[in-house]
């Protein structure tokens, strides 16, 4: 069963986000998919998620599909953590766009 989950992102991360998957080809949800998994599955990669905080103020929506298994870790991962899966989301979106974000650049560097 896929779940669609619908993520409140500071403006400027989800207008960053979406620059850079469109640059590199490909959609929002593929790029977040598996850092959710490399962040969500290994509790290591969420240690600094504790004290994380986004401005809240100026937010839009976006969905991501999710299938069962990786739905279930995130509730347990946010439970864990103490922190909503909402939160837990940007945390990964915010990775995932600093990690893609430094793919292109060298990219760039080699063109």
């Amino acid at each position: 069963m896929t779940h669609k989950l619908t993520i409140r992102l500071p403006k400027k991360l989800a207008m960053n986000i979406s620059l850079l998957s469109e640059e590199l080809g490909l959609s929002n949800s593929e790029m977040i998919r598996p850092s959710i998994l490399k962040y969500v599955v290994s509790s290591n990669n969420l240690k600094s998620i504790n004290g994380f905080s986004f401005n809240k103020d100026e937010i839009v929506r976006r969905t991501v599909n999710v299938n069962d298994t990786v739905h279930r870790v995130l509730n347990v991962r946010s439970k864990e953590y103490g922190v909503s899966v909402n939160t837990m989301m940007v945390f990964i979106i915010q990775k995932t766009y600093i990690y893609y974000a430094n793919i292109l650049r060298d990219i760039r560097e080699i063109e």
